[in-house]
């Protein structure tokens, strides 16, 4: 059958297990996600709708606490994370771009590219920022 785009990749999806309390309602992540539909959700193996929880600097959040139980709350992971398309904006044409002051994730910046930001930014605690040979960050 023919199609237009990339070539099929094979591959698989990330998931990962979180236990219940009946408290908790945010869960650290541990991969980027983009927004609530780029993922799969179920508790004790239901499905939870999208307008159930929220996905926020790197959390999974609940609109209600899951019940008690191990490991019976999982996350599908449908892809990356979404990248918005070529960056955030504060203006109609691009002209003010926008980013985060905290970084909330580990960052690899490879080999042969260059990264930008604007300051001040904090690097939240436990997370690091990875500069390749070959490549640099700029803060300004």
């Amino acid at each position: 059958m023919s199609y237009i785009g990339n070539s099929i990749i094979n591959g698989t999806f990330r998931s990962e297990f979180f236990s219940g309390d009946g408290a908790t309602t945010a869960y650290t992540l541990a991969y980027g996600t983009g927004n609530e539909a780029s993922v799969i959700v179920t508790v004790s193996g239901v499905k939870q709708a999208t307008n159930t929880y929220a996905l926020s600097n790197g959390q999974l959040v609940f609109t209600e606490a899951p019940p008690t139980g191990t490991q019976n709350i999982e996350i599908v992971y449908m892809g990356d994370r979404v990248q918005v398309n070529p960056y955030l904006s504060a203006d109609t044409y691009g002209i003010i771009r926008i980013n985060s002051n905290v970084l909330t994730e580990n960052c690899t910046i490879t080999t042969g590219y260059n990264a930008s930001s604007a300051g001040p930014l904090t690097i939240a605690d436990g997370k690091t920022v990875t500069i390749a040979n070959n490549s640099t960050w700029t803060i300004f």
